[in-house]
C-alpha cells in the first residue's frame, strides 16, 4: 500500500482551521479528513473543536466559524484520538504541510501521543508539476489544472479538492 517511490492507493487527506498561526499559543477549531482508496473518497471525518477560549471576530470572518458553533463541540483532547483512529497507519496528504503538521504534532505532544505517519505535501509536488505559477494557493492551482469554477465554501470542500489535486499531480 505505502512503499516509497510507489503511487499511494490508500491515504488520508487532512486540513484544519485554527485561531491563529502559532501552534503553541493558538488552538485548532476544526478538523476535516477524507479517507481515500483507489482514487475514491471512502469515508470522511469532520469535527469542530471547542478551544475553551473566545475566538476573535477576525477568525470568524476568515473561517466562517462562530462561537456558537464551537460552544458544545468536544475539546481537542477528545478529538485527536478520534482523528488518529480514523487515520490509522495510513499516509497523510496535506497542502502546505508545515502549518497543519505543526498544529497536529503539538496537540499530540500535549496528549503524549505520537504522530509518525508518512506525510505527503502537495505543495512541492505542485511546484514541480506547475513551475510557472506565481503562487501555490489551492485557488491558483485549481485554475492551472483547469478547474476554473471550484467552489470552496467549507474546510471539507478544501480537503476534497486537495484530494483531487493530489490525484492529478502524483
Amino acid at each position: 500500500m505505502c512503499i516509497k517511490n510507489r503511487v499511494l492507493t490508500e491515504y488520508v487527506v487532512i486540513d484544519i482551521e485554527t485561531t491563529g498561526f502559532n501552534p503553541k499559543k493558538h488552538k485548532i477549531i476544526e478538523i476535516c479528513a477524507c479517507k481515500i482508496k483507489d482514487g475514491e473518497i471512502i469515508d470522511e471525518y469532520t469535527a469542530f473543536i471547542n478551544p475553551k477560549q473566545p475566538i476573535h471576530s477576525a477568525i470568524t470572518e476568515i473561517t466562517g466559524i462562530t462561537r456558537d458553533m464551537l460552544e458544545k463541540a468536544e475539546t481537542i483532547d477528545l478529538v485527536i484520538p478520534k482523528l488518529l483512529n480514523f487515520i490509522g497507519q495510513l499516509p497523510i496528504v496535506l497542502h502546505h504541510s508545515y502549518f497543519v503538521l505543526e498544529f497536529l504534532k503539538q496537540n499530540c505532544r500535549n496528549l503524549n501521543i505520537s504522530l509518525d505517519n508518512q506525510i505527503i505535501d502537495t505543495l512541492p509536488l505542485c511546484k514541480r508539476k506547475l513551475p510557472n505559477l506565481k503562487n501555490y494557493t489551492i485557488d491558483a492551482i485549481s485554475k492551472a489544472l483547469g478547474y476554473n469554477k471550484v467552489e470552496i465554501n467549507s474546510l471539507m470542500d478544501y480537503v476534497r479538492f486537495t484530494f483531487k489535486v493530489y490525484e492529478m499531480i502524483k
